[in-house]
């Protein structure tokens, strides 16, 4: 049993926060090492939800979302969280491979913040689409179809980085053809999650789905085009 150093309330043991004030019970004057590694913890979620969350993400489309907003939020990682992992882990990458070959531009940085920016617009281009749905629920989907993205996009960027470690070795067309299954898993996962998540029919499905690619590249690509401008 310890007290709070926040409002001095019991802490029962092995909890992490206290239950009166909410405040986390890591305390900083310790060595650097547990400290981070508590802080790591913290951040990352690493109590078996993170895994489990990523699980259901990847393997059942549409399903994380549905069970969020249904309520049953406490097995898994909140959606903002996670994309914050995710996309960090994703354009730390980007970054790496952009300086490996010397190709880091001045607008790099600025991707993260612009995409981050664009989850409000892919979600109101879901509530166009999809009628009579919540503008929080089709946020959270919109958040959790990005998170997937990115997942496949850092396995495709790692398989892009033999090019730049091994230039002119006619690997490319090897990287291709190593993509391509990720490519088609992505496009059919979006298929499902749109699917599972707002219950139209096949056709319907399918028109919609159309529209919010060709609308939401539309978006993208003015967005990147405005950013170079700036930039530049």
């Amino acid at each position: 049993m310890s007290n709070c150093t926040n409002c001095s309330h019991t802490i029962p043991e092995p909890a992490h926060y206290c239950n009166y004030c909410g405040q986390s019970t890591v305390c900083f004057e310790r060595p650097f090492r547990p400290v981070f590694t508590d802080m790591l913890h913290e951040t990352l979620d690493i109590d078996g939800r993170m895994i489990k969350t990523v699980k259901t993400l990847i393997a059942k489309p549409g399903m994380l979302s549905l069970e969020y907003c249904r309520g049953k939020r406490m097995m898994y990682t909140p959606p903002l969280r996670m994309y914050l992992v995710v996309s960090i882990l994703f354009f730390l990458l980007w970054a790496a491979i952009d300086s490996a070959s010397g190709q880091t531009s001045a607008t790099t940085e600025h991707y993260p913040k612009l995409m981050f920016c664009l989850l409000p617009v892919f979600a109101l281009i879901l509530q166009m689409l999809f009628k009579k749905t919540y503008y929080l629920s089709n946020l959270i989907f919109a958040i959790h179809i990005h998170c997937i993205g990115y997942l496949v996009f850092l396995v495709e960027m790692f398989l892009n980085s033999v090019r730049v470690f091994s230039p002119d070795s006619g690997l490319e067309y090897i990287v291709a053809l190593l993509r391509l299954p990720f490519d088609i898993y992505l496009l059919v996962y979006c298929a499902l999650a749109l699917k599972r998540n707002y219950g139209y029919n096949w056709r319907w499905t399918m028109i919609k789905y159309v529209m919010l690619l060709l609308l939401y590249f539309a978006v993208i690509s003015v967005s990147v085009q405005v950013l170079l401008a700036l930039v530049e």
